[in-house]
C-alpha cells in the first residue's frame, strides 16, 4: 500500500480544504508584503493589524469558531527526558493576532504528524480554520492594503 493510501481515509475533507487554504494563504501574504521583518516567512501578526478592529469580536461570536474559545488546540513542550508531551495549557485567543496562531497550532499539530487526523474534534478546528480564513479573506476584500495579498490568493482561481 502506497502512503497516500492509508493516510487519505483517515483525514476529513475539511483537512486537505485547510491544507490548500493554509497554504495559499501563507503564500499571498509573503507575496503580499504580509512578511517578518528580514524574513521570507509569513506575518499574522501584521496581517491581523491590517484587518478590520472589529473582525476579532465577530470571530469571538460566531458559533462557527466557538472551539478557538472554549477548546483551542494545545501544543508541544519538550519534557525533561528530551521527549514531547502537551503543554496542557492551551491558550485562548484574546485578538485577531492570537487567533491566527491558535489556527497555525491546529494546523501544525495536525499536519506535521503530532495529532491523529480521525477525531471529530480535530475536523471541527478545521473547520473552523477555515471559517476563519474565509472570513478575513472577506474583509481583506474591502482594504486596498490588502491588494496583493487578494491578487496572490486569486491566482489559479
Amino acid at each position: 500500500m502506497k502512503l497516500e493510501e492509508y493516510y487519505r481515509p483517515r483525514l476529513s475533507e475539511a483537512g486537505y480544504d485547510l491544507l490548500a487554504v493554509f497554504s495559499r494563504f501563507e503564500y499571498a501574504m509573503k507575496k503580499g508584503g504580509f512578511r517578518r521583518v528580514n524574513s521570507p516567512d509569513a506575518a499574522w501578526q501584521t496581517f491581523a493589524e491590517h484587518l478590520p478592529q472589529n473582525f476579532f469580536q465577530k470571530m469571538r461570536q460566531s458559533d462557527q469558531a466557538q472551539i478557538y474559545f472554549e477548546a483551542p488546540p494545545d501544543y508541544l513542550v519538550t519534557t525533561a527526558d528530551d521527549g514531547v508531551d502537551w503543554s496542557g495549557t492551551p491558550l485562548v485567543p484574546n485578538d485577531a493576532a492570537s487567533l491566527f496562531q491558535s489556527i497555525k497550532t491546529a494546523r501544525n499539530n495536525l499536519f506535521h504528524g503530532d495529532k491523529k487526523h480521525d477525531s471529530d474534534r480535530d475536523t471541527r478546528l478545521m473547520e473552523a480554520a477555515l471559517f476563519v480564513l474565509n472570513e478575513a479573506y472577506k474583509e481583506a476584500e474591502g482594504s486596498e492594503v490588502f491588494h496583493r495579498f487578494l491578487n496572490a490568493m486569486e491566482f489559479g482561481l
